[in-house]
């Protein structure tokens, strides 16, 4: 006979097989569910059958031993298309199953109650629950109920082990993230002591009254690159912080794919370098993409710098491209030491550490392609990752979505060479005295004038006597917080030409403080340098612009 199926049928199979029971062997919770289902009706067989794409599989057989049974010649398939109960007294008498294959030949059933059991949201039907007898028989109300009943005894089971098992699982993963995080923790402690230890033997050094200028020099290169190391390290851990919750805003437009990959280039440059690495590039330059110019750069620059790192000195980088009618996969391939089959996954999860990095030679905290890849979802793209295991190279495809050509943004690291200005005068407002005194003399030593204020309100007070060019000013402070002090500011009349900055340890107030009347946000520790360059743009700009 033609097997028949329900309307919902992919739906139905789906949810039947997430239960995992097909083809698992008897079980007495379920033979007890079988043997009161016949006591129930006074029949001499009851089962419980499950109907898969081409069967109906029997988990458990009363009065009778189970038997194979194709989709087309189970009258268990027929209840799920009746979509609760199908109940035939007498199938000799039943015109459309007298002829049936069960009814004629083994187990020549006669009389088949069979109630479906469906899952407790009611979407899906798994299979049923039937008495089966060699007579005739009728089925009272109450005979009826209890059939129900115990069906959804079945569908309890089911669903109440798998949501054991899902919980197990969900414990299983708490536990690992628990000790991915603790490792991580450790991991971070470790790579903050070494730049310390050389950051304090550097202080101790220049403290050194007969220590020479070369010497001098040397502790001046080394506090440089390792506090430069440890921001990186900070960046990154506020960066993945925001956008594993969605904080970080992109503005998607088409741009060229190449222009993203050389600015990519020159972000990760001097990882390359360092490795001697030989890179090539084959991007065609009419492929455009939807895209941050901002942040997806730094997707590219994060599988660059990946590479560079696990990829023994003198090796290759081929960074090329596949195009298709709507998307972009843009491929990142190396031939370092590859990537563990078990660990392709694992090598984006927040404080996972892989196997490869036990070593720690090459540095860095492993938060980079975790990064990357919630970056890549969030421009509605994907990126994964290939290796046929360790000692094989690796390969990342970051897929986009294809653009039509447009004007594109031009991708620079910095603006043209900034024109002489004027010196500026500051105010730094920050209750941190090391932190405000410390901004504060770096532009006092670059010929700018400046003041600090500790508190909203001694701010407050110097304004009323001077006008400052810049504010630059922290969220946290005791008495008012920094958006209230800007709002205040932002009335004077005297101080409508002001920029005014937050620099904050608050990574995610971006918009609170362009809300609140910053003009830019920069996140704690500001680069001195790139923030003194900012602001000579600005008041460039400004002083150039007509009155």
């Amino acid at each position: 006979m033609e097997a028949i199926y329900p309307a919902n049928e992919h739906q139905r199979l789906r949810r039947l097989h997430s239960f995992g029971i097909l083809d698992t062997p008897a079980e007495s919770s379920f033979d007890a569910i079988a043997r009161l289902a016949a006591m129930s009706l006074r029949t001499p067989i009851a089962l419980i059958n499950f109907i898969d794409e081409t069967r109906q599989w029997c988990k458990s057989a009363w009065g009778m031993q189970p038997q194979p049974v194709s989709r087309g010649e189970s009258l268990c398939a027929h209840a799920l298309v009746a979509g609760d109960m199908l109940v035939i007294p007498n199938a000799a008498e039943h015109e459309r199953f007298r002829d049936h294959p069960l009814v004629v030949g083994e187990p020549r059933v006669v009389f088949y109650a069979g109630a479906v059991l469906k899952t407790s949201d009611g979407a899906a039907g798994l299979g049923t629950l039937c008495a089966i007898d060699h007579e005739p028989h009728d089925i009272t109300d109450d005979e009826e109920a209890a059939l129900r009943t115990l069906a959804n005894c079945v569908v309890a089971c089911l669903e109440g082990r798998q949501a054991s098992r899902r919980l197990s699982e969900a414990q299983g993963r708490l536990e690992a993230a628990r000790r991915n995080r603790d490792e991580f923790l450790a991991m971070l402690a470790h790579e903050l002591r070494a730049p310390l230890a050389s950051i304090q033997t550097a202080v101790e050094v220049l403290e050194r009254p007969e220590a020479t200028a070369t010497q001098r020099s040397w502790a001046q290169q080394i506090l440089r690159r390792h506090v430069s190391y440890m921001s990186q390290i900070v960046d990154d851990l506020l960066s993945t912080s925001l956008v594993s919750r969605g904080a970080v805003p992109l503005s998607l437009e088409p741009v060229r794919l190449r222009d993203l990959v050389d600015r990519a280039i020159e972000l990760s440059e001097a990882a390359v370098d360092k490795g001697a690495h030989i890179l090539t590039v084959d991007v065609d330059e009419a492929l455009w993409v939807d895209a941050d110019t901002t942040q997806c750069p730094l997707i590219i620059a994060h599988l660059l710098k990946n590479a560079a790192t696990y990829t023994p000195a003198g090796g290759r980088i081929d960074v090329s491209v596949q195009a298709g009618e709507t998307e972009v996969a843009l491929r990142i391939q190396d031939s370092g030491i590859g990537i563990a089959a078990a660990d392709l996954e694992e090598i984006f999860e927040l404080f996972r550490q892989t196997e490869r990095s036990l070593a720690r030679s090459p540095g860095g905290m492993g938060l980079g392609l975790t990064l990357a890849r919630r970056l890549a979802e969030l421009h509605g793209g994907t990126l994964v990752a290939h290796s046929q295991g360790l000692g094989c190279g690796s390969e990342f495809t970051l897929t986009l979505r294809r653009a039509a050509p447009a004007s594109a943004p031009v991708i620079r690291d910095g603006e043209d060479a900034l024109t002489a200005t004027s010196p500026m005068s500051i105010l730094v407002v920050d209750d941190n005295r090391d932190t405000a005194d410390a901004i504060a003399l770096y532009f006092e030593l670059s010929g700018h004038e400046t003041r600090v204020a500790y508190r909203a309100d001694e701010a407050l007070d110097i304004v009323a006597n001077w006008t400052p060019d810049v504010v630059l000013s922290d969220i946290g402070l005791p008495d008012m917080d920094g958006y209230e002090l800007v709002r205040a500011l932002r009335k004077l009349e005297r101080l409508q030409a002001t920029t005014f900055v937050a620099i904050t340890g608050y990574a995610d107030d971006r918009t609170a403080a362009l809300e609140a009347g910053f003009d830019t946000h920069m996140p704690k520790p500001a680069d001195a340098g790139r923030l003194e360059q900012f602001l000579m743009k600005r008041m460039t700009r400004n002083r150039s612009s007509p009155k």
